[in-house]
């Protein structure tokens, strides 16, 4: 277990949700990225690899403060088309977790 590794995978995870956010911003908001298809498919592989990352922690202390088995099922959803994406989910997730994912890994890697 390398927790180098890990931060190395938090901080990842931070730069993605900067991506995110450019993304949106570029569109004007949430709805708008989601309903153009360009900006749908760049919000998933976001949080597709979002999932990934999160899934690859190893540090006990770490996972048990963030929602590591949302994310990669969330991941698992995108990258498998399990029923389809709902896009409510992922509007909802980009307004309401994105934010709060970011601020705990902020505070885990100021704890670190």
């Amino acid at each position: 277990m390398s927790l180098k590794s890990d931060t190395a995978k938090l901080e990842q995870v931070i730069a993605y949700i900067d991506d995110i956010i450019e993304i949106v911003s570029r569109h004007e908001n949430i709805v708008r990225t989601l309903d153009d298809i360009e900006g749908q498919y760049a919000v998933m592989l976001c949080l597709s690899q979002i999932g990934e990352l999160l899934g690859k922690i190893e540090s006990v202390s770490i996972i048990k403060r963030l929602p590591v088995r949302l994310a990669t099922g969330l991941r698992n959803t995108i990258s498998h088309n399990y029923d389809g994406i709902d896009l409510t989910i992922v509007e909802n997730t980009v307004i309401h977790n994105i934010p709060e994912l970011k601020k705990t890994i902020i505070s885990i890697l100021d704890d670190l």
